[in-house]
């Protein structure tokens, strides 16, 4: 317990409260900004296992907000999961640390959960659409799960568990954290604050305090911080904790052409792409992306089939360059 002393001095904490910490397993979705801290943060403090999921690489535009990541890695184009992994086994070998480098969706989240049976969620994903998955996967297997969002200046984390309120009836309350980071950009103190509190739930929860069932927001910017109760807002009748009905999970979620946050668009093929002839130069490659050079467009390949391209100027333009590049590819290279 050395390691750990000023923690477990804690009177809210103490030797209980580590013991069930080191025996935790926690799922954090997302290595981006939210869940580099978070992940951070529990390696730190002694987290038994750490499941990290995420799809992307280091990029550039990522290390301002980030924890960990470094300019070498985006030089080596590393998943940021494998980066993230490198970097918090040196901080604190003892934590178990299992990394998935894939994409979720409505028909892989739940299979996800049910083989690596996470004891709690973080949630740290940057768009609302996979958080009614999360919201809905959770509920159905009875996970408790943190929600935790960031935008601009502005956060906002609810902890949700089978009793209370889940996103579904708290939704014409949240606040506007949804905003695109595009538009509204994102200042890095809130990322930090946000993923603080997501953990300090998850510390709640695991010392016996249960949830806080609050719905908080901060305002790093406007220097204000506001909680609510939540518990009067439980919607018996709610389709997803009230009717026990999960259309997100239920529902196909593929789209070949998918706009992402600011002027980037993911188009999907199948993975056998990846190993595929097509137009265009290799800037860089390693085992799990390429960087290619397309007719002027600048685009990231992943092994599973998705493309980034950036730069693009809207929906019908990212359209008709995934039809051009399905055109040249081999018969059953795209899905």
């Amino acid at each position: 317990m050395e390691r750990y002393d000023r923690q477990v001095r804690f009177a809210g904490f103490g030797e209980s409260g580590q013991e069930k910490l080191s025996n935790t397993a926690i799922m954090v979705m997302g290595a981006g900004a939210l869940g580099t801290h978070a992940a951070e943060l529990l390696t730190r403090m002694g987290a038994g296992k750490l499941i990290v999921i995420d799809m992307d690489i280091v990029e550039l535009t990522n290390l301002h907000r980030q924890t960990l990541y470094t300019e070498e890695d985006v030089r080596l184009m590393k998943p940021k999961v494998e980066a993230l992994k490198e970097k918090l086994q040196q901080i604190n070998n003892d934590v178990e640390i299992k990394t998935l480098n894939t994409e979720l969706n409505s028909q892989n989240i739940v299979g996800i959960l049910q083989e690596h049976q996470p004891d709690i969620v973080i949630d740290a994903m940057d768009h609302f659409e996979i958080r009614f998955l999360v919201n809905e996967a959770c509920h159905k297997l009875d996970i408790p799960w943190v929600y935790g969002a960031a935008v601009g200046s502005k956060g906002s984390v609810y902890a949700i568990d089978y009793e209370g309120p889940c996103l579904k009836c708290l939704m014409a309350t949240m606040p506007a954290t949804g905003e695109s980071c595009e538009i509204n950009g994102v200042l890095p103190p809130v990322t930090t604050q946000t993923a603080g509190l997501e953990v300090s739930e998850v510390i709640r929860f695991l010392s016996g305090e249960g949830f806080s069932r609050k719905l908080i927001t901060v305002d790093t910017f406007g220097m204000n911080y506001k909680t609510m109760n939540i518990n009067a807002l439980k919607d018996d009748d709610c389709i997803v904790c009230g009717q026990h009905k999960y259309e997100h999970l239920e529902k196909e979620t593929f789209r070949p052409v998918q706009s992402n946050c600011g002027r980037v668009f993911t188009l999907r093929f199948d993975d056998s792409i990846f190993n595929a002839e097509m137009n265009g130069e290799v800037i860089k490659e390693n085992r799990f992306v390429k960087f290619i050079n397309y007719d002027g467009y600048e685009m990231t390949l992943f092994n599973d089939g998705r493309m980034n391209v950036y730069g693009l100027d809207g929906m019908e333009e990212a359209e008709a360059l995934y039809r051009e590049i399905t055109e040249g590819l081999p018969v059953n290279q795209h899905q």
